[in-house]
């Protein structure tokens, strides 16, 4: 594989560090960026002597989060990014349990939008014009199947933010696949990671019961998938959204 930069939001969860993982194991420079700096440090010494890492402690709620990893890339001399994973999302739970839309409040879903759709939005629109003036580029959405299928565990806000990454996706592929700029989103299901340990014990169960495979997805399993899409070998998929669920959905 092509020694290229890629850029990994929500690099200090349980989902970034798979997809750190497996992008070093393709031998890519991986930008970490979180908002979390002690775990982003964490993240960034467990892959120690794994490749070359470099990581930027920003707020993906301020809208020039993307502009500042730009940046920064430029001020380590690195070419700038023509990988985008857009990892970092948030969901919010009452009590650990989903809700609707007569308990959800406008600030929950505002934030919610904000992070989930509007940031992956503004980290696109920052490293695009590079990956069309050199003809080459992927840029992977995090969708979930709460934006597929039925929502099950996932509130409204969450839910319809997760379908919105799917529009999103196809609009920059329909857009930019011309120009060598390939676009798609990976929806997973059940993963034993830091979001799904805001559920009761109760539904984690039901989902695990409900998973044909008997059990949540592993983080290195996630970033597999995503790591491909991410490939030279994935060039002529675009527009589309990889169920990774262990058969919990099936199309």
């Amino acid at each position: 594989m092509t020694q290229r930069v890629a850029v990994v939001t929500g690099a200090a969860g349980t989902i970034g560090q798979g997809v750190i993982e497996n992008l070093l194991e393709h031998g890519r420079k991986v930008v970490l960026v979180d908002r979390d700096e002690p775990r982003l440090r964490a993240a960034r010494d467990r892959f120690a002597g794994q490749g070359e890492m470099m990581s930027v402690a920003v707020d993906l709620l301020e809208e020039t989060a993307p502009a500042l990893v730009a940046a920064s890339i430029e001020e380590n001399g690195w070419q700038p990014a023509t990988i985008v994973i857009n990892n970092a999302a948030i969901t919010v739970k009452h009590g650990g349990k989903s809700h609707d839309i007569l308990q959800m409040t406008l600030d929950e879903w505002a934030l919610v939008h904000r992070i989930n759709v509007t940031a992956p939005m503004l980290m696109a629109r920052q490293f695009l014009p590079a990956m069309v003036a050199g003809r080459w580029g992927r840029i992977v959405n995090i969708s979930s199947r709460a934006g597929r299928y039925n929502p099950h565990q996932a509130g409204p806000s969450y839910t319809t933010t997760k379908a919105a990454v799917l529009g999103l996706t196809r609009s920059i592929a329909n857009d930019f696949s011309k120009h060598g700029v390939t676009c798609n989103s990976v929806a997973p299901g059940l993963v034993m990671s830091d979001m799904t340990g805001q559920l009761t014990p109760q539904l984690l169960q039901a989902l695990v019961d409900r998973t044909p495979a008997g059990r949540g997805g592993s983080p290195r399993e996630l970033g597999a998938a995503i790591a491909f899409l991410a490939s030279e070998d994935a060039g002529f998929i675009t527009g589309t959204c990889l169920d990774v669920n262990g058969g919990q959905s099936m199309a």
